[in-house]
C-alpha cells in the first residue's frame, strides 16, 4: 500500500472504497431484480394464511360479512394516510385508477362465495386457479404480448401442480362451477389491470387503501346490516380465533399483501405475477397442517413443489415489457 494524502491506494491503483462501492452496487442491483419476487412471495404467504384466517372468521360471521369487515378495518387503518397532504394531492388520480381493480376484486370474492353454495371447495379451488391461464390470454389480446415458450411451460406445469393439490376426480358441471369460472375471469382481470396501472403509481400503499375503500363501498349491497350490527354488538362473545382471523384478513391479507402486489406488479408482468400468486395454495396447505392438524398427501406435496418451482423458474427470465 502507498500513501495518497489521507487515503491508501492498492498496487493496482484502486482505492479500497472502490471495491465496497462496486460490491454494494451489485448487491443493490440483485436486490432490485429479486425484490418484486420476494414481495409477491410474502404476499402469497399472507394470502395462504388467509384461508385459515377466513375459516376462523366464519365462526362468527358469514362470508359476505367477512369481506365487508376486512375492507372496513383496512380502510380505517389507511385513513390517516389518505388524509395526509401528499395523498390528498393524488386523490383524483388514485380514486380513478383504483376503481377497476377494486371492482374486479369484489366481483372475484362475490362469485367465489356464491359458487361455494353449489359446488365443492375442491372444485372451487381448482376452477379459480384458471386465472393463471386467462392472464396471459388477456396480455396477448389486449397488449399483444406473446409469451416465451418457457413461460408457457411454467403456466402449464403450475396448472398440473394445482390439479395434483385439489385432486383429479370431479363431479359433473353445475351452476356453482359456472359462477366459479366467472370468479377466475374476474381474478384474471384484477391481476391484469393491476399490471396496467401499477407502473403509474408512486405511492402503492396509498393506492391500495383507495382500492380498499372502493371495495368496501362495493361490498355494502350484499350485506344485511341489521344482522351484522347484532353480531358486532356481541363481539365479546366471538371465539378468539374469529377475532384473530378477521384482524389477519384485514391487516395481513388486505393492507400488506395487496400493497405488495401493487409494488411488485410495477416491475413484473401480469403473467409471472399470476404464477407467483399460485403459491398461496402451497402456503395454505402448510398452514393447514401446522394450525388445523390437516394431513398432507404425497400428491399434494408434489403439486406444491411443482407450483413453487414453476413460479420461481418463471421469474429467472422475466423481462418487463
Amino acid at each position: 500500500m502507498v500513501k495518497l494524502g489521507a487515503q491508501e491506494q492498492n498496487a493496482d491503483g484502486h482505492l479500497p472504497g472502490d471495491f465496497l462501492d462496486s460490491a454494494s452496487e451489485v448487491f443493490l442491483a440483485k436486490f432490485r431484480a429479486w425484490g418484486p419476487v420476494a414481495e409477491l412471495l410474502v404476499a402469497a404467504g399472507l394470502w395462504g394464511f388467509g384461508f385459515i384466517a377466513t375459516k376462523w372468521a366464519l365462526e362468527a360471521v358469514d362470508a359476505f360479512e367477512v369481506s365487508f369487515l376486512r375492507f372496513v378495518l383496512a380502510s380505517l387503518v389507511g385513513l390517516p394516510f389518505l388524509l395526509a397532504k401528499p395523498a390528498r394531492a393524488k386523490f383524483n388520480e388514485y380514486a380513478r385508477r383504483s376503481f377497476v381493480p377494486a371492482l374486479f376484486l369484489v366481483a372475484t370474492l362475490t362469485f367465489q362465495t356464491w359458487g361455494l353454495l353449489y359446488t365443492s371447495a375442491t372444485k372451487s379451488g381448482f376452477i379459480t386457479t384458471l386465472y393463471v391461464v386467462f392472464v396471459p390470454i388477456l396480455e396477448l389480446l389486449l397488449r399483444g404480448r406473446r409469451l416465451p415458450a418457457r413461460l408457457v411451460l411454467c403456466v402449464l406445469s403450475s396448472f398440473l401442480g394445482m390439479l395434483l393439490i385439489v385432486g383429479l376426480g370431479f363431479s359433473p358441471l353445475n351452476f356453482g362451477d359456472v359462477l366459479t369460472f366467472a370468479c377466475a375471469l374476474t381474478a384474471a382481470g384484477q391481476i391484469y389491470w393491476m399490471g396496467v396501472v401499477s407502473p403509474c403509481v408512486d405511492r402503492p400503499f396509498v393506492f391500495n387503501i383507495y382500492q380498499c375503500v372502493w371495495s368496501l363501498l362495493l361490498t355494502v349491497p350484499f350485506l344485511y346490516g341489521h344482522e351484522l350490527r347484532t353480531k358486532i354488538g356481541h363481539i365479546a362473545e366471538w371465539p378468539t380465533h374469529a377475532l384473530l382471523g378477521t384482524l389477519s384478513l384485514a391487516l395481513g391479507s388486505t393492507v400488506i399483501a395487496f400493497y405488495l402486489q401493487v409494488r411488485a406488479q410495477a416491475r413484473l408482468s401480469a403473467t409471472v405475477s399470476s404464477l407467483m400468486f399460485l403459491l398461496e395454495s402451497p402456503f395454505a396447505l402448510f398452514f393447514a397442517m401446522m394450525l388445523l392438524g390437516e394431513s398432507l398427501r404425497l400428491t399434494e406435496a408434489l403439486g406444491a413443489a411443482i407450483i413453487f418451482a414453476s413460479a420461481l423458474f418463471a421469474t429467472t427470465f422475466e423481462k418487463k415489457d
